[in-house]
């Protein structure tokens, strides 16, 4: 009797452990070509597995040979910043930033480190265009896309978390909203899981 409750406690441990299928991505494997341009194009992305972030969002996955493609599409507002926190390996916390600029900045303990832009070694992603110097606004940026080579995070399992700020139209931030919801950026619990093999 004792056994089968050993058995069935961890049974329903392990089972709690792993995410829900909703948040487990099996990435499929596309022979295409992506450009990073802010554009999805239906040929580009046609193979990608899709997640819906309820009345924000679409985010795409998608992998090559050499490289992961991630692409977050604002589905309600004409343009959208994006903090893509990546965890190739347990303890390892990367935010990978795309707006105007791009930069990187790692978990260190319990804070993040400053930012330091432009610092995207192996990765990229499209940045928004300026319309007015003067008034200091953008063209509209409802796409952002993602090039995250493998040899950067060479792991078959990333987790991932995404803080989508949506901008108006005269690049003003209207809201931040986090996927998966009430998840913190300094653990993974319950983050989102690609499978990458």
């Amino acid at each position: 009797m004792g056994t089968l409750l050993t058995l069935a406690l961890f049974s329903s441990i392990l089972w709690a452990s792993r995410p829900t299928p909703d948040l487990y991505v099996v990435v499929p494997h596309t022979a295409c070509e992506v450009m990073i341009d802010g554009v999805l194009s239906t040929d580009e992305w046609q193979d990608a597995k899709r997640v819906e972030v309820p009345d924000v969002a679409t985010l795409y996955f998608q992998q090559s040979a050499g490289s992961v493609y991630i692409a977050v599409e604002y589905t309600k507002q004409p343009s959208g910043i994006v903090d893509l926190y990546l965890s190739p390996a347990e303890g390892e916390i990367y935010d990978l930033h795309a707006s105007a600029k791009l930069g990187e900045r790692t978990l260190q303990r319990s804070s993040y480190s400053d930012w330091a832009w432009w610092n995207n070694r192996e990765w990229t992603a499209n940045v928004s265009r300026v319309d007015s110097f003067e008034k200091h606004t953008f063209l509209p940026a409802p796409v952002r896309e993602y090039q995250i080579r493998r040899t950067r995070f060479p792991s078959i399992r990333w987790r991932l978390r995404f803080e989508l700020t949506a901008m108006t139209a005269n690049s003003g931030i209207q809201a931040t909203t986090i996927f998966p919801k009430t998840t913190t950026a300094e653990s993974t619990a319950g983050w989102l899981v690609l499978d990458l093999k």
